[in-house]
């Protein structure tokens, strides 16, 4: 060992002799994650040091090697000594310090950089590591607004610069996974997790291999890596993972020994002992529900033993176990359409394949009829409607159940899920005559959708209408926030045509939908003329919702203003996240909205500001 670390001492003096001697030889350095920082500092010579020596033998890691990305004094020449040990008067001796480079911290690792959505290198400057651990742990999970969550998932997947500090068990890289998986991005979480960093201990390396191959039903591997965790360290996580493998086995002696040390270690989990003695052969066992901590090895007990889903399973079951719900042959199909719907609303589930599971639906002729009568608002309404629009053989039949669809949507509070879904429909339909009185539907589903060019296309139409005809002169003016939020250009002729529209409203009511519409217009950055927030300066009804943190209100405020990127997302997220877009408060929005600019993400808060807008239903 001491010889090899003598070896490598020597060859990197001998690389930075050739190098200064030189200039061509290169010599092999740690692949760097991030761009090296140009600290001023970095430029100066470094101050005079002895002759090159052979760096002292030792097993402690040197305590004063610069960050990653900061340049050092290997190969600078040292200043001129006019010393009596000089060689000769004039002459100048160089020195070398001799330093191994510094391994790339792992938890610098990302998916994302400045080419595919990252947040920047620096994103973490102006935070230290123990807040940025905070911050992390406070993010929202689950996000069920679209512009919010990938504004998350962004923030958790970016190539960044490690904060300052000591890092520790749990590591930045693995919080930042952790995160992932509890979001549901368990495949963005695995492909951050490989291959998992030697330095790093957090359990969430192992862990997380199992998670996914049971979430696969790839029961196999899943044990397979069971019986490597129990050797690791045998706490209960692996435990649990055993009594399953060892029932699946049909070891019930080793299951049972398995199932009395989790229990003697204190293990307390109803729904798993009763998944427990299910595997096990008892035909007594009714699960009524899997709790709050339900999870891909309940799921995979659940499976094994052939139990019906709970009840309650929609309600309870984490983002990451949606999709492995939609999956699952044996469940009720109108379930698995839900439970596909919630999958997509989380961003677990591609949009596509809830309108396969639309579009495969099996609806019976009398199931027809009654849902036809459009009182039922049930996730097999939905897919009748997506059936009979996309079947549609002209223009204005589809347009007709679009706005059915929308309807359904909005009052089942699936509005982006339906945009999203429907969004291949919407580029087939011609704005005229026949299908106007769609129009405000179609050009709420094309924003939602991100479709932007298909609602300027039917915004247009409305407006080259006479006004009065199918009263497109209304309909434009209702939807004109929706536009102006969409293309950042205020008009005040087209401000007090909305007004107009609110005229029947009570004046409180009216006054608070004009406060919000110019909270979001500023919030994404567009120029509100002073003199229409005064006109608002009168005692209006307080708007619902609960009173966001003050200690996350303060923090954003100071995060921003400091530029601090990556803890603005994070507070900003959990300020929004927990109440979504469609729940915020005009001043949690503001705030969010305003921070967001502040850092440098002006297209974000513009997405988020219109979401909202959609979501609040304008």
């Amino acid at each position: 060992m001491q010889r090899g670390l003598r070896q490598a001492g020597l060859a990197a003096g001998l690389a930075t002799l050739l190098a200064v001697a030189g200039g061509a030889a290169t010599w092999a350095q740690p692949i760097r994650l991030i761009p090296p920082s140009r600290d001023a500092d970095a430029q100066r010579p470094a101050p005079p040091e002895p002759a090159i020596s052979a760096p002292p033998q030792t097993n402690t890691p040197q305590t004063n090697i610069p960050p990653i990305g900061a340049q050092t004094s290997i190969g600078q020449p040292a200043a001129a000594s006019n010393s009596e040990g000089s060689e000769s008067e004039g002459s100048v001796q160089k020195a070398f310090v001799i330093q191994p480079l510094q391994a790339p911290d792992p938890s610098t690792a990302g998916l994302l950089d400045d080419d595919n959505g990252g947040l920047g290198a620096e994103m973490w400057q102006g935070t230290d590591l123990p807040r940025a651990m905070r911050l992390l742990t406070v993010l929202p999970a689950p996000v069920p607004a679209p512009a919010l969550r990938d504004l998350q998932r962004r923030l958790l997947l970016t190539t960044a610069e490690v904060p300052a500090g000591t890092p520790g068990t749990p590591s930045l890289l693995g919080q930042r996974i952790t995160q992932l998986y509890r979001l549901g991005l368990i495949g963005e979480a695995e492909q951050l997790a490989e291959p998992q960093p030697p330095l790093l201990k957090d359990a969430v390396f192992t862990q997380l291999p199992v998670e996914a191959a049971l979430l696969r039903n790839d029961l196999g591997r899943a044990c397979e890596l069971d019986a490597a965790g129990l050797r690791e360290d045998g706490s209960a996580y692996w435990q649990k993972l055993a009594v399953f493998c060892r029932y699946l086995a049909k070891d019930i002696p080793g299951g049972d020994l398995a199932l009395s040390l989790w229990r003697d270690g204190g293990g307390d989990d109803p729904a798993f002992a009763a998944l427990a003695a299910a595997m096990r052969g008892d035909a007594r066992v009714k699960v009524e529900t899997l709790g709050a901590s339900a999870s891909p090895l309940h799921f995979a007990m659940l499976r094994a033993a052939g139990k019906p889903l709970p009840k309650d399973m929609l309600e309870i079951a984490p983002p990451v176990l949606l999709a492995a719900l939609a999956g699952y042959d044996k469940a009720d199909p109108e379930l698995r359409l839900a439970a596909a719907e919630k999958a997509v609303l989380y961003g677990t589930l591609p949009a596509a394949r809830l309108a396969e599971a639309y579009a495969a639906l099996p609806i019976s002729d009398a199931q027809r009829t009654a849902l036809s009568k459009g009182k039922e608002k049930s996730a097999r309404a939905a897919a009748l409607l997506y059936q009979e629009a996309k079947a549609a053989a002209d223009a204005k039949t589809r347009a007709a159940l679009l706005q059915k669809g929308f309807d359904l949507a909005q009052s089942r509070d699936l509005l982006m899920v339906t945009a999203a879904v429907y969004k291949p429909l919407l580029s087939g339909l011609t704005p005229d005559e026949t299908t106007i009185s769609a129009a405000p539907a179609v050009i709420r589903l094309a924003l939602a959708a991100g479709a932007e060019d298909i609602a300027r296309l039917w915004y247009n139409n409305l407006l080259t209408l006479p006004p009065e005809r199918g009263k497109a002169g209304d309909m434009a003016a209702q939807l004109w926030p929706l536009l102006l939020l969409s293309e950042g250009q205020w008009r005040d002729s087209s401000y007090d045509a909305w007004l107009a529209t609110l005229q029947s409203q009570p004046e409180a009511e009216r006054d608070a939908r004009a406060t919000l519409l110019l909270t979001l217009a500023e919030g994404a950055g567009i120029a509100v003329p002073a003199n229409r927030w005064q006109a608002l300066l009168a005692p209006s009804a307080m708007e619902s919702g609960a009173v966001p943190s003050v200690v996350i209100w303060h923090g954003l405020q100071r995060a921003s203003q400091s530029k601090a990127k990556a803890e603005t997302v994070a507070l900003a997220l959990a300020l929004l996240g927990p109440r979504g877009t469609a729940k915020a408060d005009g001043q949690s929005l503001a705030t969010a909205l305003g921070a967001l600019r502040e850092v440098g993400l002006a297209a974000d808060s513009k997405r988020i500001a219109l979401e909202a807008a959609l979501l609040h239903g304008f």
